[in-house]
Parts: C-alpha cells; structure tokens; sequence
C-alpha cells in the first residue's frame, strides 16, 4: 500500500510539475514578445535621434566616434540585438515541453495499473490546456496584442493548438511508455540452460 501511494504521489507531482511548466510556457512566450516589441521599438526611436559630439583629440578615439549614433553603437545597440534570440528562446520552450511530457508519460508507466491515471491526467491536462488556448486566441483578436506576437509564429501556434498537442503528444508517449512495461521480459537464462547445442553428446 505504501508503495501505491508512493506512487501516486510521485503522478500527481508529476501533474502538478507539467501543469506549471504550462503556465509558464504560456507566460514567458508572451512577456518575451512584449519585451521583444519594446525592445525593437527603442532600436527605431533611438536611430532617429543624432547630433555631433566634439571630440578635442581624434587620436584617442580609437572607435572613430564623431557623434550620438556612434556612441549608441557601441553601447546600447549591442544589447538591443539581443531581442532577436527571444523568438529562439520560444522555439526552445516548445521542445522542453515536449520533452516534459514525455518524462511525465514515463514516470507514470512504472505500473501498468496507472496507465488509466496517466489517461485521466491527460484528460485534466487538456482541459486546462483549453481555457489557456481560448484565453491566447482573445489574446491575438486584440490589434495591440497580434502585432506584438505576430514575430513568434512557432509559440503562437503551439498555444492555438495547445489541447491537441497535449492530448495526443501526452498519449503518444503513454503508450509507448506502457507498451515498453508489458512487453514480456525473455529468460536469457532459463532458455540457455533448457537448449544446449554444440560439442556436448
């Protein structure tokens, strides 16, 4: 008994871990593409503004700056070109959830008992996973909030078809997870001791 609950406590953390993990998939996609927009919108506004900057000796400005963009240059426009990592930053996202599920798939499927578990938290999963896709798409019918996502295809995706992903993704790998767990185990030795062909007669 001890071991059943351990067990189950072991699936339920397990939920509760990919149901976070969701959350946070949900949530980070859409603070990246924010700070993605603000970030490209500065780049632009700054490249509007320019003056000269007297420089009393040339021989000491070995950046050859002789004005307000040059200084942007070697300053602020470095660490704004760090925004086109963040849609990358989405993309790994969609395979480290991926990757959860298939953890979770695995770590249920030590007993094949569970596997009907396994199919009730998927169940649950998708549920969850379909308000958090109904909330994206009111999201996306918002003009502001589409052209600020519209740079993160593959993530804008992944929360449109949210329950599909983890409904089937979450199956897949129970399944396989489970077949791997019934599948019969050969005796090796057994078979070795009963069939003894070769030299002995």
């Amino acid at each position: 008994m001890m071991i059943k609950n351990n067990k189950g406590q072991v699936i339920l953390s397990n939920f509760i871990i990919i149901t976070i993990f969701i959350v946070a998939v949900f949530v980070s996609g859409i603070l990246g593409a924010i700070i993605y927009y603000d970030m490209n919108l500065l780049n632009t506004t700054l490249q509007g503004i320019n003056f000269p900057i007297p420089i009393e000796n040339n021989m000491t400005n070995s950046y050859n700056i002789t004005d307000f963009q040059g200084i942007l240059g070697i300053t602020i426009y470095p660490l704004l070109s760090l925004s086109n990592s963040l849609p990358a930053l989405s993309y790994f996202l969609v395979f480290a959830f991926i990757i959860a599920l298939a953890i979770t798939a695995y770590a249920s499927s030590k007993n094949p008992v569970f596997f009907v578990v396994h199919i009730l938290i998927i169940i649950l999963m998708t549920y969850f996973s379909i308000l958090l896709a109904n909330t994206f798409i009111t999201l996306l019918q918002n003009p502001f909030m589409n052209a600020i996502l519209a740079n993160f295809v593959i993530y804008d995706n992944l929360m449109i078809y949210l329950p599909e992903i983890v409904f089937f993704t979450g199956l897949l790998f129970g399944a396989i997870a489970f077949v791997n767990v019934m599948k019969p185990q050969s005796n090796y030795g057994a078979n070795q001791n009963s069939l003894n062909y070769g030299g002995d007669y």
